[in-house]
């Protein structure tokens, strides 16, 4: 008879979109990983006088296998599900704009656009005057422009700015646009206590968020996943292997 130990498991989540060919991912630092099953019981009791409330049948139905996880690293494509959205890649390609109006106001004025080259930005009041950059300052990251007072230009003018964007890498993500993250997943994990391997398929979950993101908090970010496996046609719900050690 086999020796039977505790277990202890550590790995690795690997995740792609259910239904497609694309490569799989790994899901950041996963901290939880849960599997629950779900049944209910229905009985019959008893009224009888002597044995009132005893089961009289009982039937076990199955219900759904639930999975939930947590993790503390992120990647664009982590932050995106935490988000319920999909992470798209930023153009690095400038952006030129010319002669774009612009009404003066008190403090903060919006551009059109963000990522401001400093550098191209240029000014022009209503009587095609260039305005003194030391009259202004510019928030580039934002695209945002504040006179530091009104003594060049009048509240209520109408002037216009010419210049570019930086194109500057990155990636940007549409929140709740998506309902669910149909995932298929596989742990490729190892018991800590034997040492042995093993491999957690999980062929179809249909997962949606269940984060709160403080986004000033001094804790680690985590986020998690939670949502039902769904039983795909000729194969498990979920599927264990073990491999044992080589001697």
């Amino acid at each position: 008879m086999a020796q039977q130990r505790g277990k202890k498991y550590s790995g690795d989540l690997y995740a792609r979109k259910h239904g497609t060919d694309d490569g799989f991912e790994k899901i950041g630092n996963v901290t939880e990983l849960t599997t629950t099953k779900e049944s209910e019981s229905n009985q019959l009791t008893s009224t009888g006088r002597g044995e009132y409330g005893e089961v009289l049948e009982s039937e076990s139905v199955a219900g759904a296998t639930n999975v939930s996880m947590k993790f503390n690293t992120f990647d664009k494509h982590a932050m995106a599900r935490v988000m319920m959205g999909e992470a798209v890649d930023l153009s690095t390609t400038p952006i030129a704009f010319t002669d774009e109006p612009l009404t003066v106001g008190l403090n903060w004025l919006k551009l059109a656009y963000r990522d401001i080259d400093e550098t191209t930005l240029v000014l022009t009041d209503d009587a095609d005057a260039v305005i003194d950059a030391a009259t202004y300052e510019v928030n580039p990251r934002l695209g945002l422009v504040r006179f530091k007072d009104t003594a060049t230009v009048t509240a209520g003018a109408d002037i216009t700015y010419s210049g570019s964007t930086k194109g500057s890498a990155g990636y940007q993500i549409d929140a709740n646009t998506l309902t669910s993250l149909p995932l298929e997943m596989y742990l490729d994990g190892k018991d800590r206590i034997s040492g042995q391997d093993g491999i957690l398929d999980m062929y179809h979950g249909d997962l949606s968020s269940d984060s709160d993101i403080n986004w000033f908090s001094d804790d680690w970010w985590e986020g998690g996943l939670s949502g039902p496996l769904i039983k795909d046609p000729g194969k498990p719900t979920m599927r264990f292997t073990e491999y044992k050690q080589q001697s």
